[in-house]
């Protein structure tokens, strides 16, 4: 009889953590954002870890989708804020000191600059080190396949979401080719923590990664702490290689044992994307093991980021002989006893179909794709809350608290995405859609830049005002009001050639009593999309009223030239709430 230590649960990574305890009287608060530098993009999914004065684990978290991270209930003394983002660079904060009650903020900014694996020198790097050193290439390939690591194992006891999975065994011919035999079954609304269960690392190293257990064999795998614990790397060197097959255009990181300690060990392979430095799965074999064709057995780990910074395994094997026995003629006439040989290979294993979240939100649906993402605001950066997203210009939906939206149940295929301002697309003036690529099983991740009417006409303004002289400047930068709108004819096409002229009053007060002056406003002319806009205009609030505005005569005249004709002027109140007005003008029939 054969045993797997194999169990149907899966891998993530939550930005939830113990914390260690203080008194009421002795605690503070610590919290603050994660931003990329030069650009203040919120950092999302990014691990923020609390060190102390002799750089051991306190406490950590995961950026939310506004990069925020806190942490409480924190003993005074002396800190370090160190950050983990995948595929880039790993930041630490200078020492700080924490006070008795104190409240401390933290803005910390990660390189934008990505690291790329591609390019590295394998063949430099073949030879097997044990802790390779700081700057070898070994070193930078492991640094980032400890990241994902090291998320699954500080994770790996709290339960956050519930899967939908497969679990399966199987039977093998002996190269592990064709199915003879195979059973299954779905299993529902578990919530899952790890895919193995594993030993102590100090007891494997002892005792080995196959044993004997009662009448049969019992066979481990190697879990997160395993991979990471000091015991595991100290007696294990790593290299780089090439992949191939199944693994073309990856990087690996091979393991192995340092010496043969008279049990039974493992090596193994994890591969990363050089384009994004992710790690994607886990190939191990078990080593000194006496079964013909060992090389065959084994397994496989297939690991999945999704954009909230959670990890899971998506997939999972685990491979173990079916021994037969021979006896050749030559045996025969010897004397000598029969030899085992590798006659097939059990396999055990699953794989996720679904994940949801203990709320019931879908997560993953390895049947559909899904793309969610968040919506920043283009000048500041900081999540949008309430803003549209248009899915093919069909599909739609809002953005939440946090400026995240998402859709699901997408079939393959490319999708074009685009954060709208009502007002904006109305006027034919919304920015184009960024396309994404939805896959069955993956979760796309999809940052979107949204411009508000009022951005866009600003920044319309700013330019329209840098080609004005200096005097001409000032006076029409005086007021910081704008109107904008469509321009059309009766047939409702736009008026091109047409222009909009404002005007309003201004009450000077003299010596001999008041002085009236005529501010006027000319567009350029009307183009092809119908669109005018005016800079420069007094908004209705009480700080931007001209002198002699009272809440009776808050507007400005807007007439239409067209064809050598004028419109008879019509007054427009601009408004208060936002600094752009939206006006449309429709030229009379037969002007």
């Amino acid at each position: 009889m054969v045993r797997t230590c194999l169990l149907l649960t899966a891998l993530w990574f939550l930005g939830v953590a113990m914390l260690v305890a203080a008194p009421v009287g002795a605690q503070t608060t610590i919290s603050g954002t994660l931003v990329e530098a030069g650009t203040g993009t919120p950092v999302k999914g990014a691990t923020v870890t609390l060190l102390d004065r002799s750089g051991e684990l306190v406490a950590w978290r995961r950026t939310d989708a506004a990069g925020r991270f806190g942490f409480g209930r924190i003993r005074p003394g002396t800190y370090t804020l160190r950050t983990d983002r995948i595929g880039h660079a790993s930041i630490r904060s200078d020492p700080f000191t924490v006070e008795r009650g104190a409240t401390l903020l933290r803005r910390l900014e990660t390189p934008v600059e990505a690291i790329i694996l591609a390019g590295i020198d394998v063949e430099s790097s073949r030879r097997c080190e044990v802790r390779p050193g700081q700057g070898a290439a070994t070193a930078t390939v492991w640094e980032e396949a400890r990241k994902a690591l090291e998320a699954t194992s500080r994770t790996s006891e709290s339960g956050i979401y519930r899967y939908m999975t497969r679990r399966y065994e199987r039977e093998l011919d002996n190269r592990a080719r064709r199915v003879r035999s195979e059973q299954s079954r779905i299993l529902r609304g578990q919530v899952l923590v790890t895919p193995f269960r594993s030993l102590a690392v100090e007891n494997l190293l002892e005792n080995g990664f196959v044993r004997p257990d009662g009448n049969g064999i019992i066979w481990y795998a190697p879990d997160a702490d395993v991979l990471l614990s000091d015991a595991f790397l100290d007696t294990h060197c790593m290299s780089l290689s090439e992949g191939k097959d199944e693994a073309e255009g990856l990087l690996g990181l091979s393991f192995q044992p340092t010496e043969d300690r008279g049990v039974l060990d493992i090596s193994g392979v994890l591969w990363l994307d050089p384009a994004d430095a992710e790690l994607q799965w886990l190939d191990y074999q078990y080593e000194f093991l006496d079964v013909p064709n060992s090389e065959r057995l084994g397994g496989k780990i297939r690991f999945s980021g999704l954009p909230d910074g959670t990890w899971i395994v998506r997939e999972w094997y685990i491979r173990m002989p079916i021994l037969g026995t021979e006896r050749s003629d030559l045996m025969r006439r010897t004397g000598r006893r029969m030899q085992n040989r590798l006659v097939g290979i059990r396999e055990e294993g699953g794989l996720v179909v679904r994940v949801n979240n203990l709320q019931g939100d879908l997560v993953l649906d390895s049947r559909a794709g899904i793309i969610e993402g968040m919506v920043l605001d283009y000048e500041r950066s900081a999540p949008v809350e309430g803003v549209v997203v248009l899915l093919d210009d069909s599909t739609r939906v809002k953005t939440d608290d946090d400026g995240r939206f998402r859709f699901t149940d997408l079939v393959e295929g490319y999708y074009g995405l685009r954060a709208v301002d009502p007002v904006l697309d109305s006027l034919g003036l919304s920015a184009d859609p960024v396309f994404f690529e939805a896959r069955p099983g993956d979760v796309t991740s999809a940052n979107l830049r949204f411009r508000s009417l009022d951005a866009a006409m600003t920044d319309r303004c700013t330019a329209y005002f840098a080609t004005l002289g200096a005097e001409d400047r000032d006076a029409a930068s005086e007021y910081e009001g704008i109107l904008t709108g469509l321009v059309l004819d009766h047939k409702g096409e736009a008026a091109i050639g047409a222009r909009i002229r404002v005007e309003w009053e201004e009450i000077f007060e003299i010596i001999s009593g008041t002085e009236s002056f005529i501010h006027t406003v000319t567009t350029s002319e009307i183009s092809g999309n119908g669109v005018f806009l005016a800079c420069g205009l007094p908004r209705d609030t009480a700080e931007d009223w001209p002198l002699g505005w009272d809440e009776e005569n808050r507007s400005v005249d807007i007439t239409v030239e067209w064809n050598g004709i004028e419109t008879p002027p019509a007054q427009v109140h601009l408004s208060a709430s936002r600094r752009v007005t939206r006006r449309d003008v429709t030229v009379p029939e037969g002007r």
